[in-house]
């Protein structure tokens, strides 16, 4: 008859003897780090530590405050030899992750290189990311992390506007704009005419009214649209967006004067419409009808759930209630545009 060992023998078992079937050891997060984002502290875990350079890369991006705000959520970076390395991960891998999700969960499917998943009940994110991946974190911030991020922060309350936002004497000018329309290219006029720009992409308000933004500083242009700014083509970088190449440009590294980098509480909110048409002055109009809410609705469609996006758009419409909104017909004179936008300010 088989004895059953007790307590005492297995406790001098050594567990290296053991095979790591789960890969349990070799993936220990003995690595650890507690970051703010927007206020609000984060866990990252890893068991490799250069894989934590990843959340500085992130982090960059996120604008900076003061306020204290409760725990975001925790995440866990994982780096897995595959049983066939994938080879070096390309730098368009944005473009080869599939996407899923269901209820409080998310999953990406990052090509050959990897797997991450959110959840959102628990505010858990999980990355298992193969080495050649794990070299690039730049790469881990862009195709990764910042997925996760801006997910807990969405789960979190917050109310999420696609448009950029520009600030000035207490006033946030908030531009929304169909895809191509010349949204980026208005931004960056206005921010080399003496605004600042907190995000050209995603606006996040937050309880307390502060906005913040992602990311911060950064533009693109198409590439029809580069020669308008002579000033810019040395810090311009190519990236594909939608299967189309654009310019990225970070106004920090031109002059951080052009970039507002920490959060703020507007005095006054502007809500902009743009559109183009062919002349050379741009023409302010007034808003007819819910023009304004229909272009939040279709602005603010990040996440998917409705409870989510009722939440989402309640605290866009407590941002801006009694508050101004203009349709601006962005003519071809730069000049007149920016006496347009100044002469809204005012």
């Amino acid at each position: 008859m088989t004895k059953i060992p007790d307590g005492d023998w297995l406790s001098q078992l050594n567990e290296r003897d053991l095979e790591d079937f789960w890969q349990r050891r070799a993936n220990d997060l003995q690595f650890k780090r507690e970051v703010r984002l927007f206020g609000h502290p984060l866990v990252v875990e890893s068991n490799e530590e250069g894989l934590l350079a990843a959340v500085d890369f992130a982090l960059q991006n996120y604008t900076q405050t003061e306020q204290a705000k409760p725990p975001l959520g925790a995440l866990q970076l994982v780096v897995q030899p595959l049983r066939q390395s994938p080879g070096p991960a390309p730098n368009d891998l944005m473009q080869k992750i599939t996407y899923s999700g269901s209820a409080d969960w998310l999953m990406m499917q990052l090509g050959n290189w990897g797997v991450a998943h959110l959840d959102l009940a628990r505010r858990r994110g999980t990355a298992v990311l193969d080495p050649q991946l794990a070299a690039r974190p730049d790469l881990i911030a862009q195709c990764v992390l910042h997925t996760l991020l801006l997910n807990l922060v969405i789960g979190h309350g917050y109310g999420m506007l696609h448009a950029s936002c520009l600030v000035r004497d207490g006033v946030a000018l908030l531009l929304l704009a169909p895809h191509n329309t010349g949204k980026s290219t208005t931004a960056l006029r206005l921010a080399l005419a003496g605004f600042r720009l907190l995000t050209d992409s995603m606006v996040f308000v937050d309880g307390d009214g502060f906005l913040h933004g992602y990311p911060v500083g950064l533009a693109k242009l198409r590439g029809d649209m580069v020669d308008e700014f002579p000033q810019l083509r040395p810090f311009l970088q190519t990236e594909i967006v939608r299967q189309e190449t654009k310019y990225r440009v970070d106004l920090r590294a031109v002059n951080s004067e052009f970039v507002q980098e920490t959060a703020v509480r507007p005095q006054k909110v502007i809500l902009c419409l743009l559109s183009r048409h062919e002349v050379a002055e741009s023409v302010v109009e007034e808003v007819e009808g819910t023009a304004d809410m229909q272009a939040i609705l279709h602005n603010s469609l990040y996440v998917d759930q409705p409870h989510v996006w009722r939440q989402n758009v309640a605290k866009l419409q407590k941002l801006l209630v009694g508050e101004t909104a203009v349709a601006l017909k962005l003519g071809t004179d730069p000049a007149h545009l920016i006496l347009a936008v100044q002469k809204i300010i005012r």
